[in-house]
């Protein structure tokens, strides 16, 4: 499959039909190609958008080896933070930070020179935890409750 061709078309539909694009990804386990839109769509939306871009996306069946799942969804309160840009703006929030051994929920309070600071909640005790950010395999919003 060509991907950047793929993505390419579904920056274009993504255009036309007045969405934003969050990601792509293609799983070959079991062949399913993921778009992630950045709305905030219902279920009746989201399911018009996806039979839209189903039948936008049978004009590109050549480029696909095997048939495929297509599976459209919100990026949702649990969004990933992809890259340090992202991180920057999410400085305030609540995240889930997981590195190598450790995993973290707490308020994100500062970056700087590649450390994120994070206020953690620890028996009722709040403890600030300092993380390198290439250190980190995941980081995402969190839902507190």
């Amino acid at each position: 499959m060509n991907l950047e061709k793929i993505n390419h078309a579904l920056e274009e539909f993504c255009k036309e039909n007045e969405v934003k694009l969050f990601e792509v990804s293609y799983h070959k386990n079991d062949q399913t190609l993921s778009v992630l839109l950045d709305e905030k769509l219902n279920m009746d939306e989201l399911e018009e958008i996806s039979n839209k871009l189903s039948a936008y996306l049978d004009r590109y069946e050549d480029e696909f080896e095997d048939n495929y799942f297509l599976d459209v969804s919100n990026v949702g309160a649990e969004r990933p933070i992809r890259n340090e840009d992202e991180l920057k703006k999410a400085i305030g929030e609540y995240i889930y930070v997981k590195t190598k051994d450790s995993e973290y929920y707490g308020t994100f309070k500062s970056y700087c020179n590649g450390v994120i600071s994070l206020d953690t909640k620890e028996k009722n005790r709040t403890k600030n935890v300092s993380i390198e950010y290439k250190n980190t395999k995941k980081v995402r919003y969190a839902v507190k409750f």
